[in-house]
C-alpha cells in the first residue's frame, strides 16, 4: 500500500526560500499572490503483509520526516 506524507512548516514559522520566491513572483509582476509556501513530500510503499500499516506511516512521519517543533504533517493513501 503507497501513502503520501506532506510536511510543511506550522502556521508562524519563517520560511526564507518561500519568502525569496514570493519576492521574486512580485518583481516578476505577480503580484496577485498574498502568501506562499513551500513543502515537500515522501512516497512510502509499505509491504503488503505488513500490518498497522497506518502506525507505521503516522511514526516514520512524526519521528523521522518532520520536525514537531516547527513542521506539521498529513498523510494521504495513495
Amino acid at each position: 500500500m503507497k501513502f503520501r506524507v506532506y510536511v510543511s512548516f506550522k502556521e508562524g514559522v519563517l520560511d526564507p526560500e518561500a519568502e525569496a520566491i514570493k519576492k521574486t513572483l512580485d518583481t516578476c509582476g505577480f503580484t496577485e499572490i498574498r502568501k506562499l509556501s513551500r513543502g515537500k513530500f515522501f512516497d512510502i510503499d509499505i509491504k503488503d503483509k505488513c500490518k498497522n500499516k497506518e502506525d507505521i506511516v503516522k511514526k516514520i512521519s512524526d519521528e523521522v520526516l518532520s520536525n514537531p517543533i516547527i513542521e506539521n504533517f498529513k498523510i494521504e493513501k495513495l
